[in-house]
């Protein structure tokens, strides 16, 4: 007989799993009818989304168990920061605490649906309640602490810091003072006005955002990640590099879904990792290899980590210009770790024997997944279909080919219905879970910017970065690129492209860069801040995995992922990448290509054959960027050329080497 313990977790995991299956339906219903206007969706989602997340916590917190395999996607880790001396306090407390946020966020959604029209329209104008100020400042309140719980107390400091500076404007010196903010401004702006918390962000996650990482909820429920996991570990045996290559590949596939490097980093690694480090790499190199592709993942088009679809919306261009410019500079980086990470293995001699032919019959077991991505691909590049109408079609036609393929499999039966149904299901409440956590820091950087933009703190930033840099580009652009790394600490990818992009891309765009070329320049360097040192969150999530020394993994993952920081510079010189022209692209991504192989080369001190001494990898790094930025086409060719001949023909061996394999 049931113990009244076991029988309360039951009834929470079933409540869990309802309101999961419901939000994912909704969504797609949403997607497929659109039946109101999309604040009031969001305000729908916010409620479902946030009540999810704290049912989550409260069954986490009062029983002690997680039984969904998305939420073990979550790295933060409470012990010794300031989250976890708040929860020592909270401690026996906290499962109540979490239930009752969990129905005070059902509540105050349904307040605002409740008053919306007034809201919307006569509040603005006749003035609001003071129930209408209590409601805000307790969705405020709710979103930063369901974002401190999801993602640690940085994002969360920062909304703190963004309120205090609102409210704190009078008393500030200089260029931060401004005329101030009470807490009923506070409650206003940043939710019950229908802006911040419900401003465009929200707007984009809980629509384009949501629809597809619920799909890649559904997929990985339906064995997607299973199968990429089979395929890389068969492939890798048959590579000379082994699964070395397979875990960059994997992880650049994952990373673009997840909108976490650390998130992914924890996922694939703690596959990945393992098998390495069994093929003999070395830990500290395994761990900072992940961490790398990882975060490179975010870059990928087509969804970048989720960011693709905020900077459709953010820049009014279609998305499919935002897969188009993101492209060759993804490739460009994930070519750079790709031959760094084949220079190591073959350095150190980390290779392994071929094993025989490559087992065909693990392709076609996952054969069936790839209909619903050519649906993808056909609905947003060749129908030109919003990513909202895409991902509904894509959901929709991943669960028919599973019906399918289950009945052709198994066979035609009442049980294979039955199965594939809660299997579907399954995957409804996975996609759920997964957003959950997202919904709040979404709505929490609505906040943030709601503060910012009424203060009028961006503005300032901007003009005094450009100030203080004089106007002169490359000042402006390296002044840039140290702030997107410092904002970019320890944010998952919507988070942090959002911060830089309010910031700090405003002060490029006025030294005469592109909107686009400006935003994924900040957008770049904010991702890499997960494998720059001090934080470097990914870094130290694939250290935590490979028991390797942290401080040592962080070294390993800036040379291998060096070129990273230099690619943003070569598409600002070589706009071509970003804008396609026939054959300027062509001649450029060559140029471009070749130039970060030498850089690679500069960087790890291999070629591919020979170790390298001083003398060759200063040669090699002088010509990697004079063919990245040199203004003259011509230019950019020769030192191309130079470095490909030196690639390819010089006899380095005959020269001592600098460092060797038992030396490094």
């Amino acid at each position: 007989m049931d113990t009244p313990t076991v029988t309360r977790e039951r009834a929470l995991t079933s409540l869990i799993t309802v309101i999961g299956i419901a939000l994912t339906a909704y969504m797609l219903f949403y997607a497929f009818d659109r039946p109101f206007v999309r604040v009031r969706h969001s305000n729908v989602f916010l409620g479902a989304g946030v009540a999810l997340f704290y049912l989550y916590e409260t069954k986490k917190h009062v029983f002690g168990t997680e039984d969904i395999e998305a939420y073990r996607d979550r790295d933060i880790e409470y012990d010794g920061s300031i989250t976890g001396r708040i929860q020592s306090v909270v401690g026996p407390y906290d499962g109540y605490v979490t239930l009752l946020s969990a129905v005070l966020a059902v509540g105050v959604a349904t307040y605002v649906e409740l008053n919306f029209q007034r809201l919307q329209f006569d509040a603005p104008v006749l003035g609001y309640s003071e129930v209408d100020f209590v409601v805000g400042a307790l969705i405020v309140l709710l979103v930063s602490d369901a974002t401190r719980r999801a993602y640690g107390f940085a994002i969360t400091s920062v909304v703190i810091a963004a309120v205090a500076y609102a409210m704190a404007g009078p008393w500030l010196p200089g260029f931060l003072g401004h005329t101030g903010m009470s807490w009923q401004d506070v409650a206003r702006f940043g939710a019950i006005g229908l802006s911040g918390t419900y401003g465009f962000i929200l707007g984009v996650g809980t629509t384009w955002v949501a629809i597809f990482i619920m799909f890649a909820g559904m997929a990985k429920t339906f064995g997607a990640l299973d199968y990429i996991l089979d395929v890389g570990t068969e492939l890798g045996n048959k590579l000379r590099s082994g699964v070395v290559q397979v875990s960059v590949i994997s992880s650049m596939a994952m990373g673009s879904i997840t909108g976490s490097a650390a998130a992914n980093t924890a996922t694939t690694g703690s596959f990945t990792i393992p098998m390495m480090k069994r093929q003999g790499v070395r830990e500290d190199f395994a761990a900072a290899i992940e961490s790398v592709a990882s975060s490179g993942g975010q870059m990928m088009p087509p969804v970048m980590g989720v960011a693709a679809f905020i900077m459709a919306d953010i820049l009014q261009v279609p998305y499919v210009r935002i897969i188009q410019a993101g492209l060759l500079p993804a490739l460009l980086f994930y070519f750079s770790v790709g031959i760094a990470v084949q220079f190591v293995v073959l350095k150190f001699g980390w290779t392994t024997e071929k094993t025989g032919e490559f087992d065909r019959s693990i392709l076609r077991g996952g054969a069936h997944f790839a209909v619903p991505l050519v649906v993808l691909v056909y609905t947003l590049v060749i129908l030109r279909l919003t990513p909202l109408s895409a991902g509904l079609y894509t959901a929709l036609t991943m669960v028919g080919t599973m019906y399918v393929r289950n009945l052709a499999v198994d066979g035609p039966s009442v049980r294979t219905l039955v199965d594939t149904t809660a299997q579907t299901l399954r995957g409804f409440r996975d996609g759920a879970v997964d957003m959950a956590p997202l919904v709040g820091v979404l709505a929490a950087m609505g906040v943030i910017i709601s503060m910012l933009t009424q203060t009028g703190l961006a503005q300032k930033i901007s003009i005094r970065m450009v100030g203080l840099a004089g106007g002169v580009l490359i000042a402006v652009l390296l002044m840039a690129m140290v702030l997107s790394i410092l904002f970019g600490l320890g944010m998952p990818t919507p988070a942090a492209y959002i911060l830089v992009v309010i910031l700090v891309a405003p002060g490029i765009i006025q030294v005469g860069v592109p909107e686009i070329t400006a935003h994924l320049f900040v957008f770049y360097f904010a991702m890499l801040s997960a494998i720059t040192p001090p934080v470097a969150v990914a870094v130290a999530v694939g250290a935590r995995i490979s028991d390797a020394d942290f401080l040592q993994t962080g070294m390993q993952a800036l040379r291998i992922g060096a070129p990273g920081f230099f690619i943003p510079f070569a598409f600002i010189s070589n706009r071509s990448l970003i804008f396609w022209s026939f054959p300027e692209t062509l001649l450029h991504a060559g140029i471009v290509f070749v130039g970060v192989v030498a850089l690679v080369a500069a960087t790890t001190g291999y070629d591919g054959r020979h170790d390298l001494g001083l003398p060759h990898r200063s040669a090699y790094l002088g010509l990697s960027l004079v063919a990245l930025y040199a203004p003259m086409t011509a230019v950019q060719v020769g030192a191309a050329t130079l470095a490909l001949a030196g690639l390819g023909l010089t006899q380095l061996d005959r020269l001592p080497a600098v460092v060797t394999p038992s030396q490094e």
